[in-house]
């Protein structure tokens, strides 16, 4: 079979970790597997797995760009199937291929004020849409996209790689006992960095806090920390893809985001044995209650409770660390995703068409 892979960015981010984890797979198990992104240290990584790469833009909402994005898609030959992640992604290849190729959707997650538009998209555009969680599918059923279309895939990761926690921190810097937090996160209005660094001004000398990310609201991020005076105990470390290594010399993760389908990062870290404090949220909420402590999205005084708690009682991130590992061996197999993704392909494929634009088959 012929795969097309269409994502905006090979970087970073957790869409990006599950499309390479699915092509990679793909390829394993003998397809003919392309990814159509942008820009991304990934790409060498993908290349050497044996997947092909086409380079699109797809970041911004220029129509000129959308426009070169799909004569791109076009010119690389037609996929037996399009596995897209997202909707821009979705909407791009359906242009780029009509009615002829089946499509399938991974949405990763969705604000609640972005649903609707989310769900006419692809609701138009893609033949089968999996949600991250539950809570994401609900979203988009009460947003009007066909609940006949939507299937619930966990998101899975791999083992990071291990990493020996006193070369990480002598290499960063670190000092061997001191209490390490990390966020690892896009600086967006969503992950809520202001109210992170708001909750750590109350930490003082306590904990050193460690920001892994990059985005728009960087200089805004600066700014906070100036003006809580946390240059101290605050570093601000840019867009990383040294992940091992920051989770090896961190002592937990956390993430006070306003909204998550099923976070890769927390997935991450607890398979490493790192404890989470994060927003009880999405996937987050449904899935790791007991696992992770979790505090009501934007309450400053849950946050500021719960990172006292990691940080004063090691005993406390050594209960955490188990849970959330016995909790992603129990519900996060990446084989188990890995099979659900190529049981699905199969029946897609199987039926050569997408959908008509009224939803149904030719």
């Amino acid at each position: 079979m012929r795969i097309l892979t269409v994502i905006s960015e090979l970087g970073v981010g957790g869409a990006e970790v599950v499309a390479v984890t699915l092509a990679t797979a793909a390829v394993a198990g003998g397809h003919e597997v392309t990814i159509a992104s942008g820009p991304g240290f990934r790409i060498p990584q993908v290349r050497a797995a044996g997947v092909g790469h086409v380079p699109i833009t797809m970041v911004g909402r220029n129509p000129v760009q959308l426009a070169r994005s799909v004569l791109r898609l076009r010119a690389a030959g037609r996929p037996d199937l399009v596995h897209a992640h997202n909707p821009k992604a979705t909407l791009v290849a359906r242009l780029a291929f009509g009615r002829d190729v089946p499509i399938v959707t991974t949405l990763h997650g969705v604000a609640d004020a972005e649903a609707a538009h989310a769900a006419r998209i692809l609701s138009w555009a893609s033949d089968r849409v999996v949600v991250v969680s539950s809570h994401v599918g609900r979203q988009l059923a009460l947003a009007g996209c066909p609940e006949h279309r939507i299937e619930v895939v966990p998101n899975a990761v791999q083992p990071l790689p291990s990493y020996p926690r006193a070369q990480a921190r002598a290499e960063l810097g670190i000092p061997p006992t001191a209490v390490v937090g990390l966020c690892l996160a896009r600086m967006v209005d969503q992950k809520r960095h202001d109210l992170l660094l708001d909750a750590w001004s109350y930490i003082g000398q306590r904990a050193l806090l460690l920001l892994a990310g990059d985005g728009p609201n960087r200089t805004r991020v600066a700014a906070e920390v100036d003006y809580y005076r946390l240059g101290g105990t605050v570093r601000q470390l840019g867009e990383r893809t040294d992940v091992p290594r920051l989770v090896a010399a961190s002592d937990f993760l956390v993430l006070p985001t306003d909204w998550e389908g099923l976070p890769i990062s927390v997935l991450e870290a607890m398979e490493a044995g790192l404890p989470v404090v994060a927003s009880r949220v999405g996937g987050l909420a449904e899935h790791f209650a007991g696992a992770a402590r979790l505090v009501e999205p934007g309450s400053l005084s849950e946050l500021v409770g719960a990172l006292d708690d990691v940080i004063a009682r090691p005993a406390l991130r050594a209960q955490l660390a188990h849970a959330g590992r016995a909790r992603t061996a129990e519900r996060f197999s990446a084989d188990a995703m890995v099979q659900q993704y190529a049981d699905l392909y199969a029946r897609l494929a199987s039926t050569g068409k997408g959908l008509t634009p009224t939803g149904g088959r030719r």
